[in-house]
């Protein structure tokens, strides 16, 4: 009897205790980083070595809070790929990554991955090892568009007619393990005119590269080489250079330098030399507010040709008021053959908008400019013969929304001018939109314009019908009218342009865009026809 009773405290003990030592087993936290990012999945260092598991939990932290929870759907031996099951502001690259996992040492079958691998069917084998794949993002992330296009314009003597095939590259690129980044954006495109086929030896290279560069960008520490516009001063103008910057908070202080391209974009030049100095401030309030201020030199050879400085602003006041204002001064000016320090304004422009409510807008602009030119190109002419006046004027614009589908909006712009009053001189152009009549899907816009300046008058207005079939194709059929008055002979002229235009949605990622547009007056008929293909990655 003892002997029975024993034999059921033993089973009992371990009825009992062994469930709660296994509910026990020891955890441990494991740390890693988002190492990439691309479609909606996250990238981890943590993989099945550090004990991560496919439907794993991970948690993203800055400082003490919690930002992000991942949900783990791959897993390879030294990384894993998540989606975003919940986060409260956008994830980035080398963001800190926590996650809890048993401490279990693996069994002999886990620790022989030649017994394990010759366990599982060979279907199953294939589907994990497509999964371990998706689990390593590739070494560099390329996405952007291509497109290939074609232009021509006939006339009725066909000398004059036109032929433009083009191919454009717009890339962006990002590589894995590294925070460094490359952009390029170029037109690639050959120009005939007359009987001359679009490829033949009279054909004119009319390619540009706009970009093209190669960026090391930390969060903190950002450097580019090769052909960029400084983001942050945008008026310096393109660079064949460098670009160095340092971020401290929301300030970012820098510097580039290099050659000033070749006017064509296509080839290096070393003519002019830029050197820029750049700082920028963002507010870091829910308020956005921004301000950058630059200083520029360029350089013909060892000869100064330009110093200038200028000031950008951007700012949300409220959540109903908009600010948008820049300005540049230069700081020499020509006299004789001199180039003298002599600070004066050269551009400035500012806008107010103001959203009384959410069906109206009013804004409120002034601008003031004066002709600028390069110190090397007119060297030798006589200050007598250079315009300087500084032109400016005003902008009052209108916006409004109303129910139904019906939105309105007017710009009149008056500037002054020599010997005529203020306003003599204006520009007022007004449209308005009607979204979805009687419930069709049609779309219709309308526009009308006037203006005057001291040598013409001129008018302008044309309607445009719009309409998408299944979200597959998109037609839009178009009118124009303008004429013009010169005021001194009273002459007169007026054209008109009959066009279309079709954008069918062949997939997700490719595109085709044609437009034909019939111009009649000036003396000339001419039909223009644009196609393009584009495919985006």
């Amino acid at each position: 009897m003892r002997v029975i009773v024993g034999i059921a405290c033993v089973f009992l003990a371990l009825y009992v205790c062994l469930p709660i030592g296994r509910a026990q087993a020891a955890e441990k936290v494991i740390r890693g980083k988002v190492t990439y990012l691309s479609s909606g999945t996250v990238y981890a260092s943590l993989g099945r070595d550090a004990g991560v598991k496919d439907s794993s939990l991970l948690s993203i932290l800055s400082g003490k809070d919690t930002i992000a929870v991942l949900k783990v759907f791959a897993v390879s031996s030294k990384s894993s790929a998540s989606v975003v099951v919940t986060s409260t502001r956008p994830i980035k690259v080398g963001d800190e990554i926590v996650a809890s996992v048993s401490d279990d040492e693996p069994t002999h079958a886990e620790s022989d991955s030649s017994a394990s691998i010759a366990s599982v069917p060979a279907p199953a084998l294939q589907r994990l090892r497509e999964r371990q794949i998706m689990a390593e993002p590739p070494m560099l992330d390329l996405h952007g568009r291509i497109s290939a296009q074609y232009f021509t314009s006939l006339y009725g003597n066909s000398q004059y007619n036109l032929s433009q095939p083009g191919v454009v590259l717009n890339l962006r690129g990002a590589f894995r393990d590294v925070p460094v980044r490359m952009d390029m954006y170029m037109n690639l495109r050959m120009l005939s005119i007359g009987a001359g086929g679009p490829f033949s030896r009279r054909a004119i290279n009319q390619s540009r590269i706009y970009g093209m560069s190669v960026s090391f960008d930390d969060g903190e520490n950002l450097a580019s080489l090769g052909r960029i516009i400084p983001t942050f001063a945008p008026s310096i103008g393109y660079i064949d250079g460098a670009l160095f910057s340092r971020k401290f908070g929301g300030i970012v202080v820098g510097t580039t330098f290099g050659f000033q391209p070749a006017y064509s974009l296509r080839s290096l030049s070393a003519d002019y030399k830029k050197l820029a100095l750049f700082a920028q401030y963002h507010s870091p309030d829910r308020l956005s507010f921004s301000v950058s201020t630059a200083y520029a030199r360029t350089y013909f050879h060892s000869r100064l040709d330009r110093e200038a400085a200028s000031v950008l602003l951007n700012a949300s006041v409220t959540n109903s008021v908009y600010i948008y204002a820049n300005s540049e001064v230069d700081l020499r000016r020509k006299s004789g053959s001199d180039f003298v320090l002599s600070p004066r304004l050269t551009s400035a422009y500012v806008n107010v908008s103001y959203r009384i409510s959410n069906a109206f807008t009013v804004g409120l602009g002034g601008d003031a400019s004066r002709p600028y030119y390069s110190f090397e190109s007119i060297r030798l002419v006589p200050d007598s013969l250079l315009p300087d006046e500084l032109r400016s004027g005003v902008s009052v614009s209108v916006s409004c929304y109303l129910p139904g589908g019906i939105s309105f909006f007017n710009t009149y712009t008056p500037r002054n001018a020599s010997n005529q009053p203020f306003g003599k001189e204006f520009t007022n152009y007004s449209s308005m939109s009607l979204t979805n009549v009687f419930s069709t899907g049609v779309n219709i816009r309308s526009n009308l314009s006037f203006s005057s300046n001291p040598y013409t008058k001129s008018t302008g207005y044309g309607v445009a019908v719009q309409r998408n079939f299944e979200q597959l194709v998109d037609v839009t059929l178009r009118f124009q009218q303008s004429g013009y008055t010169v005021k001194q002979t009273d002459l007169r002229n007026r054209s008109t342009t009959l066009g279309a235009d079709a954008m069918i949605f062949l997939s997700n990622s490719l595109t085709f865009i044609a437009t034909y547009d019939r111009l009649e007056g000036f003396g000339i008929t001419s039909n223009s026809v644009f196609a393009e293909l584009s495919v985006r990655f």
